[in-house]
């Protein structure tokens, strides 16, 4: 420990008899350490002690007045926690009981040499100065763990609100999917039944046709046009409902579905659309009046605009847009 370091240590001094505390004033600076006192009763000891606390005590036990130096040692630890080193020339084992209680750091005996001093006060001091590194070290450790704590605490409040925000928007997605499901259930039970209907003007159309020949006199052909733009107005009027359905199901899918094929027809775009909600190609087949073969063909063709190989589900690939 250099002098320098020393200079900013401040030992107290509490000895009763003159010529001892003037000798260890002097070897305490001597020694490169400041001194605060010496003070020879626990009342002036404890007045400049609260002003201006030193970082170590010399403390006599034996000292005039009402209060003797384990006394003011008790009250100094109750108030105001400064480290202290008793100096006695007395081996009364009581007094060392008492003094023992007080926790002090050591015990300097009377009559003392001067090296001995210096040993036990560069050690005390070394200790004291440990003492705060360890106080300061553990005061950020704390801090440090606080800090943590708090992070901790935030990072567990913010997963919390994102669990619970999740769990809501599971709860909507799921509510949509229910909903999503009904509308789906909708539009596949509303095609089907325009297109039973369908299949019943298309059979109708198809037995007058054929009683044609046999009755051509009750046959004109204002009347079999007549039966025609009806069949067509409705299998129009079925796609119609239907794409309109879809839409609102599928909200966005063909303008998606166009933005990465641009060169789609719109029968392949309707194509798209059907097998998208998983219809086979029977049921595109009767939707569309249209033969199986052809559906097969506009399939395949389909494939290859889209770039999709025989080992990839269309509708899979299809719900990616």
């Amino acid at each position: 420990m250099t002098v320098t370091l020393k200079k900013t240590f401040k030992i107290g001094i509490v000895e009763d008899s003159t010529v001892i505390s003037l000798t260890l004033n002097d070897m305490v600076e001597h020694f490169g350490y400041s001194v605060c006192g010496p003070f020879s009763n626990a009342g002036d000891a404890m007045e400049k002690f609260i002003k201006d606390p030193p970082d170590l005590i010399l403390m006599d036990i034996v000292i005039k007045g009402s209060m003797d130096g384990i006394s003011l040692a008790h009250e100094i630890n109750r108030r105001l926690q400064i480290p202290i080193i008793y100096l006695t020339g007395h081996s009364d084992q009581a007094k060392l009981d008492r003094a023992r209680i007080t926790a002090p750091l050591g015990y300097i005996i009377k009559p003392f040499d001067p090296k001995q001093l210096q040993i036990t006060l560069d050690m005390a001091v070394r200790k004291i100065e440990t003492d705060k590194k360890l106080v300061l070290y553990q005061k950020k450790l704390e801090e440090m763990v606080n800090e943590k704590t708090f992070e901790l605490r935030h990072e567990i409040e913010r997963r919390k609100e994102i669990e619970s925000s999740l769990i809501s928007q599971n709860v909507k997605l799921s509510k949509l999917n229910k909903e999503l499901r009904l509308k789906n259930q909708q539009i596949m039970a509303k095609s089907l039944k325009i297109f039973q209907k369908d299949q019943m003007l298309k059979k109708l159309t198809k037995a007058l046709i054929d009683k044609k020949n046999q009755y051509k006199d009750l046959f004109d052909k204002d009347l079999l046009s007549l039966v025609r733009s009806l069949q067509n107005h409705l299998e129009e009027h079925m796609l119609d409902e239907f794409e309109i359905r879809f839409s609102d199901i599928y909200y966005g899918f063909n303008e998606r579905l166009l933005n990465a094929f641009p060169g789609l027809t719109p029968n392949e775009v309707r194509l798209c659309d059907l097998i998208k909600m998983n219809f086979t190609t029977k049921d595109i087949s009767n939707l569309t009046l249209r033969s199986v073969k052809s559906i097969e063909i506009a399939r395949y063709r389909l494939r290859k605009k889209l770039g999709v190989g025989n080992f990839v589900d269309l509708a899979t690939f299809l719900s990616n847009f």
